[in-house]
């Protein structure tokens, strides 16, 4: 038994005393990154309500669809001029899906000291807009024009973003 115990002690101090790399293993991992193609927006045509006229005494609005129809309500009355959906075109990577973000409050269109609140935007992408095989898509946006009883003729103007990010 003495023996037994003393042949365990000496493998246990031979085995304490081997060097770290008997004990130890290594091996190596590879490490990848793919870098996309970055995504990109930008503006074909331009948001336009088209000619409006505005009642006297009540107000209204002009409801420019992704389609360009205009439909109005209240005391706003549509001229001959039609109305025009913005268009944007995405860029990226081929196939990938992206998200869109258009307005969440009132835009201001401006006219001299004149105003009309532009609200309710709406794109016709669906809700999973992805990007062709070669990287390219496009989308449609419409949006709701509130004319005030007796607007004050002019040109009203103002910018508004849409952006988009990969999903």
């Amino acid at each position: 038994m003495k023996r037994k115990i003393l042949s365990i002690s000496a493998i246990l101090s031979a085995l304490a005393v081997m060097p770290a790399s008997v004990q130890a293993a290594t091996t190596s991992a590879s490490a990848t990154a793919v870098v996309l193609t970055p995504i990109a927006i930008s503006t074909t045509t331009n948001m336009s309500f088209g000619d409006v006229y505005a009642d006297n005494a009540t107000p209204g609005t002009v409801v420019l669809a992704t389609t360009g129809s205009r439909s109005v309500t209240g005391g706003a009355t549509t001229g001959a001029t039609a109305g025009a959906a913005a268009v944007f075109a995405v860029t990226g990577n081929a196939s990938a899906t992206y998200a869109i973000t258009l307005p969440t409050t009132d835009v201001t269109l401006v006219s001299g000291g004149n105003n009309m609140i532009v609200n309710t935007y709406v794109h016709d992408a669906g809700g999973a807009p992805a990007l062709d095989g070669t990287g390219n898509a496009s989308f449609n946006v419409g949006a709701t024009l509130n004319v005030g009883a007796a607007q004050a003729p002019g040109t009203y103007t103002a910018n508004f973003n849409v952006i988009a990010n990969y999903n």
